[in-house]
């Protein structure tokens, strides 16, 4: 890795036109780093589009005076997802379709990191400290070279300084509303009063019609790209009972519906998937 002094980042970044939050404390030579073979243009122009896409999330998810380090994108269990290195912390944002943070969110403290494992080619695994693991199977080769660095840096100062905040669960999820901490097996955010659909809801609403669960937990854009397939299947559907194929329709039937509800009892399993947001709490706070 080749790290930069913020004053030449700073000046690329002027001389592109591109600007970054000044309410965010970047570390510019991490975040921008590169390999001998990248300018630093290059490594900017990389770069960039990914760490402005995170600081409306950043700008919510910080916490005072927390450093941002290092910004990836990497595939978790073949969902895309972004990595944030903090001097604190690590920070996971699953994205949607154009590579923009959406829910679920998490964050894992280094003290609760007992490894990180470079795998193979492009692939990550992190053991955490209450037995569960986390593995990357895509990590792009760039920052797969710089990652590590970083991170050891980070974990090192932090273990030094003997930071090891209580925890329910070694990958915390955070709430998608105000990115406060919700412990382990809750639903609802004691911070902002914002609620969060069951593993059982979830699967129960996508069973009985799979585009009402997407509605409620997806982007627009995926929601409806789910509702035409939907439809379209339905249709095939309806057209088999009316060939009198009405075994093989009430089959295919059950087995849409019923893997679009397992669909969703997995999603509010990985993470809190926002459900509502309590207009009393948010007057109290």
């Amino acid at each position: 890795m080749t790290e930069v002094a913020a004053e030449p980042i700073t000046e690329k970044l002027a001389e592109l036109n591109l600007a970054l939050s000044p309410e965010i404390h970047y570390r510019l030579g991490t975040v921008f780093s590169r390999t001998d073979s990248m300018s630093l243009e290059q490594a900017i122009s990389q770069k960039y589009p990914l760490v402005k896409a995170c600081e409306p999330v950043l700008l919510k998810a910080l916490f005072e005076r927390e450093q941002v380090l290092f910004v990836c994108l990497g595939e978790l269990r073949f969902q895309k997802t972004i990595v944030v290195l903090t001097n604190l912390r690590m920070l996971l944002f699953s994205t949607d379709r154009k590579q923009i943070p959406w829910q679920p969110y998490w964050a894992i403290y280094y003290s609760q990191i007992s490894e990180l494992q470079p795998v193979f080619m492009e692939q990550y695994k992190i053991l955490l400290k209450d037995g569960s693991k986390l593995k990357f199977n895509y990590f792009p080769w760039q920052d797969r070279q710089n990652f590590q660095p970083v991170y050891s840096e980070a974990a090192k100062k932090v273990e030094e300084e003997g930071l090891d905040p209580p925890v329910s669960q070694s990958r915390e999820n955070l709430c998608s509303n105000c990115f406060a901490t919700v412990p382990k097996e809750g639903y609802e955010c004691e911070a902002c009063g914002a609620t969060f659909w069951t593993p059982f809801s979830l699967c129960l609403r996508g069973f009985i019609f799979p585009p009402a669960g997407s509605l409620v937990v997806r982007t627009r854009r995926a929601a409806l790209i789910d509702m035409v397939l939907y439809f379209l299947i339905l249709s095939y559907v309806i057209f088999l009972q009316a060939q009198g194929n009405l075994t093989f329709a009430i089959l295919m039937f059950v087995l849409t519906n019923g893997s679009y509800g397992d669909w969703m009892y997995k999603l509010a399993k990985r993470g809190l998937l926002l459900k509502e947001i309590r207009l009393e709490k948010q007057a109290v706070n």
